[in-house]
């Protein structure tokens, strides 16, 4: 999400895939966790949870070097090579592909794993979104041609990530990051290519093989039981990106008219044989995105287990993005709803701005801003950009900013921040 970017939940009655309140997931249920960590709260406070609240876990299964440069160091890859891609090419070609799989297969081990995972929990989230790369299912990789580590030997570390999540009851989002021939001109696809070559049938089709493989996986394994959601492209080339990039070769209308069905298709007939309540929602980025409109597609449109991602990058979209009463205006005027998009969540965002971090009042305001705007009527919850970095930065790293106690650390207090008026003086 780095480079690329410059600028009460609605269930109706007809949508069948499963929800985290329909499977009482433990951490939704502030009442169990509570009990569980030995801690009490008001009586006033309501028991259940139906917002998602959550991080992402940047970095780990797609390396991101801009918020990793002792960890992107020490897997042997150098400041230039600005993605896995490049890293591998450059790095570990020939009799030295097996050094570079173990360098990052050390990296999958070590930056997430199951005890993150209980951290993530304990601060009083209850979802994780894990980002992860089309490579990952080695079958539809070009060898010949795209160096990536082998991508199987990250999966034993997935399992053990999503099993912990589902042990603690945590919501899971699956996000297809990193498609074939990269979706974007931005490393977090695991390359960086020019222009963005995924809008083309082959790389939809090879994405469409990943959507059925990870589908299956999902509800073949038991550790999988919490994911609940499947994302099918991460930030395609938008309008809002500089340098002309809009539209990439076959984007427009490849995207919406061809691949956005073909995606949902392949989910779905993975599913065939799975109840309607245990089947995945289906989720599409937001059209205020301005990547196209994903419910132009009659199939998507008519499909009522779909989910939408927006994305929401407040200190990109201003011209003094130190400027505190503009941050606060923002995130205390601005909507997020679009009209049909039912299970609408803010699956990105972050603190990022020009404004001195250091400054914990503001901060403080600033994500409950933002959290109030993401968790309005009509939106599903938000999923913060992201759990850990190597920044020792507030604005990009959620851990760090509960540490400064910048945002609350367990779940009665996110909750309450819903009742904090800070928006006085900036609407």
């Amino acid at each position: 999400m780095w480079y690329s970017i410059v600028s009460s939940i609605l269930f109706a009655s007809t949508v069948n895939a499963w929800l985290p309140q329909d499977r009482d997931l433990e951490a939704f249920n502030q009442t169990l966790r509570f009990e569980k960590l030995g801690k009490r709260f008001g009586p006033s406070l309501p028991n259940g949870v139906t917002k998602i609240r959550g991080v992402n876990f940047g970095g780990w299964l797609i390396c991101e070097p801009w918020l990793m440069a002792n960890e992107w160091s020490n897997m042997g890859c150098d400041a230039s090579d600005v993605s896995e891609f490049d890293c591998m090419r450059n790095r570990y070609t020939g009799a030295n592909r097996d050094a570079g799989n173990q360098a990052f297969e050390k990296h999958w081990m070590n930056w997430i794993n199951a005890d993150t995972v209980q951290s993530v929990h304990d601060v009083g989230l209850n979802t994780i979104r894990i980002p992860i790369g089309y490579w990952s299912y080695t079958d539809i990789v070009d060898t010949a041609s795209e160096p990536f580590a082998d991508g199987n030997l990250m999966l034993p570390y997935l399992d053990a990530v999503v099993q912990k999540a589902t042990d603690l009851g945590m919501y899971v989002i699956i996000d297809l990051h990193g498609a074939p021939g990269g979706q974007q001109q931005d490393v977090f696809t695991g390359q960086n290519p020019n222009p963005a070559g995924f809008f083309t049938d082959y790389n939809f089709g090879r994405a469409e093989k990943w959507l059925t493989w990870m589908t299956n996986r999902i509800h073949s394994n038991p550790a999988y039981a919490s994911v609940g959601m499947i994302g099918v492209l991460n930030e395609p080339v938008s309008k809002h990106d500089g340098g002309n990039r809009y539209p990439a070769p076959g984007e427009d209308p490849g995207l919406v008219q061809t691949y956005y069905p073909a995606a949902l298709k392949a989910v779905r007939d993975a599913e065939a044989n799975v109840a309607d309540d245990k089947k995945l929602h289906v989720q599409f980025m937001s059209s205020k995105w301005d990547s196209g409109d994903p419910r132009a597609s009659a199939s998507v449109a008519n499909d009522a287990m779909t989910g939408f991602d927006d994305h929401n990058y407040i200190g990109f979209a201003l011209s003094n993005t130190g400027d505190q009463y503009s941050l606060m205006h923002s995130a205390c005027t601005d909507s997020r709803l679009v009209s049909g998009e039912d299970f609408l969540i803010t699956g990105e965002w972050s603190m990022t701005s020009g404004a001195d971090w250091s400054d914990a009042d503001f901060f403080k305001k600033f994500f409950t801003a933002q959290q109030q705007l993401y968790e309005k009527p009509g939106m599903d919850g938000w999923i913060y950009w992201t759990w850990k970095t190597e920044l020792n930065d507030p604005r990009w790293t959620y851990s760090y900013a509960t540490y400064l106690n910048y945002v609350p650390t367990d779940a009665a207090g996110l909750e309450n921040n819903v009742y904090q008026d800070v928006c006085a003086g900036y609407t």
